[in-house]
């Protein structure tokens, strides 16, 4: 808010006594009461807390039937539990009277198995077979209660409450119960075959009368050969592997997908209310299944100095679990169905060297490259565009971000609203030399990365030690709140140039006919404040995306180690270092940092960043010691 509407007048100072004279704990004092909060106020009064009980462990018992022949049993155990507090002390924006909530977090998990192994050696064959079973079971709970008025100031309990208090209650159980086999087949030690095979039963998947659909299994198997141990190479190679794959995953869903459940709602008169999930749940739910293919080369030369790591995958997921939009005439806005098709396609390569390796000076690097293509074959809809997800400001569509699918288009396109223009691109104008909204949507561009690179780096002279990791993502798009917002509000660089002349706006406008356009350069000035207004206007997306790619220097460290110390009569080693992360980017994105994502509900949406705070670099300094 600051950012975008925050005067370049306002001493920030001036805010820090936030309370109003004799008004304390009841009144704050704001530069802008209608919309905004003062920010020293939220930051001591609007406080969110929550304190986190964990408890985690297994317990296992393996026995040796045999010498190649043994059992394991192992159970283990997640436990969580969160007590989250949100205060709102009075007068503040939204909760004029103050408010109050806990929310109570539950979680457990609970993982049993049992694995039956056999490993044998016989002359120039290795065999190790194993078969199991699992037993998942996952517990959830959320109760939050709330008041959205107090009625002491600065008391912030819910039985200081000045209205009824709102009870929220939420439970999930699921239960996966497996079994599975795997086995392992090596011929002196060049040719290798692994198989494996999994069937899941899940509860996510019954209903109260069918369990027709809870069950599915998935396969894979995977060779490898190792040529440098059969064949004579050239001596600059010291290593080289062929490899290939094929294997399908299996996937459920979440709980009351397969059957409707009731939701509580705000409390009408002070009594609890429930209404249908929004949601149509389809009894006849399947798992959806991906299948893959993988096919890969791992090659290393000079005695190790340099290698090559090759992958390339091509994975296809059939029946997807996807909640589909419907009318909200049928009282629903959703109904969740199997179906759509999409592929995915990638290459990963790594490439690590050795440059230098002797007493004084070692440099080792790695590079890793990815490039990704997903692609959608089919969608459980005849035509149309499939809505996954939304970036919403208001409930308006033109000021909503969509993540749309159709066939042959990729995933992560996105989808905005924009302003008129003619066939050859150029914005069309009003007479008065405004920009005409198209409240149609377009094609903003896709958030996926072309590629991403990685370069990681250590280098030691003597007792010196340095370190440092580069990334690079290429391509993609982010569409960004904090432009629209603060350059309709006149707060960032690209409204700096302020004419007293006035602006022209860069379009055509039609002198003839809508049937029979006629298109001349526009020549009408606006005020700068006006073109700003129009051209950033949060309304349409179009003009308020940057390109997504950046090259960041993740971490950095410098170091240096004493020898041949001694620390409680033994030697050691000690190792100072300074350590910084995040520490500077090179993009195109003068604002914010561009891996920022918007929050949507409970998750973030990708490729749209929604007024973000700033990413935190930090520097610190490491100590260690090595006996």
């Amino acid at each position: 808010s600051l950012v975008a509407w925050g005067p370049r007048s306002l001493n920030i100072n001036s805010l820090r006594n936030y309370w109003q004279p004799g008004l304390e704990g009841v009144q704050q004092y704001s530069f802008n009461y209608t919309f905004f909060d003062n920010p020293f106020f939220i930051l001591n009064e609007n406080r969110n807390s929550f304190n986190r009980d964990r408890v985690f462990g297994n317990i296992s018992a393996t026995y040796n039937i045999t010498d190649n022949f043994k059992a394991t049993l192992r159970s283990g155990m997640d436990y969580s539990s969160e007590l989250r507090q949100l205060r709102r002390a009075f007068s503040s924006n939204r909760f004029r009277n103050g408010g109050y909530a806990e929310h109570d977090v539950r979680y457990r998990e609970i993982n049993t198995d049992f694995l039956l192994n056999y490993a044998h050696t016989s002359g120039d064959f290795e065999l190790d077979i194993s078969a199991g079973g699992n037993r998942l079971d996952q517990f959830a709970f959320t109760s939050q209660s709330q008041t959205t008025s107090l009625a002491q100031p600065g008391i912030f309990r819910l039985s200081n409450t000045a209205s009824p208090i709102e009870v929220f209650e939420f439970e999930s159980n699921k239960r996966i119960n497996s079994l599975y086999g795997f086995a392992k087949l090596g011929y002196q030690d060049f040719l290798f075959l692994d198989i494996t095979g999994r069937n899941d039963w899940s509860s996510a998947l019954a209903t109260p009368f069918s369990v027709d659909n809870v069950s599915f299994f998935y396969p894979s198997i995977s060779t490898s050969f190792v040529l440098s141990e059969v064949a004579e190479l050239p001596s600059l190679f010291s290593f080289f592997k062929l490899r290939a794959s094929y294997a399908q995953v299996g996937n459920d869903t979440n709980p009351y997908q397969t059957t409707g459940a009731f939701v509580a709602q705000t409390p009408f008169n002070g009594q609890p209310t429930f209404s249908e999930q929004n949601v149509i749940a389809n009894p006849n739910l399947k798992p959806e299944i991906t299948s893959a293919v993988e096919f890969g080369a791992d090659v290393r030369l000079f005695a190790d100095r340099l290698n090559f790591d090759f992958s390339y995958y091509d994975a296809i997921t059939k029946d997807q679990i996807i909640s589909l939009p419907i009318g909200i005439s049928s009282g629903f806005t959703q109904q969740v169905v199997n179906g759509g098709k999409v592929r995915s396609k990638g290459v990963e390569i790594i490439v690590g060297a050795t440059p230098f390796n002797n007493a004084d000076f070692q440099w080792s690097s790695t590079l890793n490259f990815s490039t990704n293509r997903t692609t959608v074959e089919d969608l459980p809809q005849d035509d149309g565009r499939l809505t996954l997800a939304f970036s919403r400001i208001y409930d308006s569509q033109n000021q909503t971000v969509f993540l749309q699918v159709e066939e042959g288009g990729r995933v992560g396109d996105l989808y905005g609203t924009g302003y008129l223009k003619n066939e050859s691109g150029q914005f069309i104008l009003t007479d008065e030399g405004r920009y005409i909204p198209d409240n149609r949507l377009q094609k903003l561009g896709n958030y996926n990365p072309d590629f991403m690179l990685g370069f990681n780096n250590q280098l030691t002279y003597k007792k010196w030690d340095l370190g440092f990791l580069l990334d690079w993502r290429q391509g993609g798009i982010v569409v960004s709140r904090t432009r629209a917002l603060g350059n309709v509000g006149g707060q960032l660089a690209e409204t700096s140039f302020r004419p007293e002349s006035g602006i022209v706006p860069q379009g055509v406008v039609n002198t003839g006919t809508e049937a029979n356009p006629i298109y001349v350069a526009n020549t009408t000035t606006v005020s700068p404040e006006s073109y700003y207004r129009q051209f950033y206007d949060r309304n349409h997306e179009e003009n308020n995306v940057y390109d997504a790619s950046f090259l960041k220097l993740r971490q950095f460290s410098v170091g240096y180690t004493f020898d041949n110390l001694t620390l409680l009569q033994q030697e050691a080693h000690l190792r100072l270092s300074i350590i910084g992360r995040n520490l500077f980017a090179i993009t195109e994105n003068p604002h914010f940092d561009p891996e920022q994502l918007a929050v949507q509900g409970q998750g973030f949406v990708s490729g749209v960043e929604d007024m973000s705070y700033a990413t935190t670099r930090s520097l610190g300094f490491k100590a260690s010691f090595n006996f």
